[in-house]
């Protein structure tokens, strides 16, 4: 794994994310802060990694499905890209034990706490849920969550939106970090930070809608 390789291929996909769209950006100061934190992400498309990729200052060390590792082609450029696979099928410790140590290395570890693609009705920005398990790593590293939403990746399907003069548009939000409750039960807090997580997708999801 490289953090040279992916700063790389973040200024090229950058540039050429500037060059075909008009990108928007809310509060991305929020995700230049310093130290370990979870970037948790609602998930509508497959180009919401790269856009997230774009819009985050910080380096983000990937947490993805075991799935998408099986191409030989795909394994290596999601390794190079700081991504680990994760085996939903059963308890992964190893992957598990890995991403805790980027974070208290002080690095960021970014997911998608839905579990797979949530499009429309059953996504978290309209009213469905997001897994326990990104609680229960904030729990394992002592670290905060940063939510964040993204929109726009699925008008990429299209080939013309990769046009200069196309424009699409795409949206970022960051918000604010969440922290797990002090002093708590231990499945009571992640269960509330589970919930607040949610509360703050939505209200993000708000927002982006406000700005048109």
């Amino acid at each position: 794994m490289s953090e040279a390789f992916y700063r790389a291929v973040r200024l090229a996909g950058g540039t050429i994310f500037r060059i075909s769209s008009r990108p928007l950006v809310l509060h991305r100061e929020r995700a230049a802060r310093p130290g370990a934190w979870l970037l948790a992400a609602n998930h509508e498309s497959p180009f919401d990694a790269p856009l997230l990729i774009a819009a985050t200052p910080r380096v983000i060390y990937w947490l993805s499905i075991v799935e998408l590792f099986q191409n030989p082609f795909t394994r290596w450029f999601l390794s190079s890209m700081l991504a680990a696979p994760l085996d939903r099928s059963r308890t992964d410790t190893v992957t598990v034990r890995t991403i805790v140590r980027h974070l208290r290395a002080g690095r960021v570890v970014g997911l998608f706490p839905e579990g797979g693609l949530r499009p429309d009705e059953a996504s978290v920005l309209r009213g469905g849920g997001i897994k326990d398990g990104l609680a229960k790593l904030a729990q394992l590293a002592d670290v905060p969550v940063l939510p964040c939403v993204v929109v726009g990746g699925r008008r990429f399907h299209r080939w013309t939106s990769w046009l200069p003069l196309f424009r699409t548009r795409w949206v970022v939000a960051f918000g604010e970090p969440i922290f797990l409750k002090a002093g708590a039960d231990r499945e009571a807090a992640r269960a509330e930070l589970t919930a607040a997580i949610e509360r703050a997708l939505r209200a993000l999801h708000e927002e982006v809608r406000a700005c048109g």
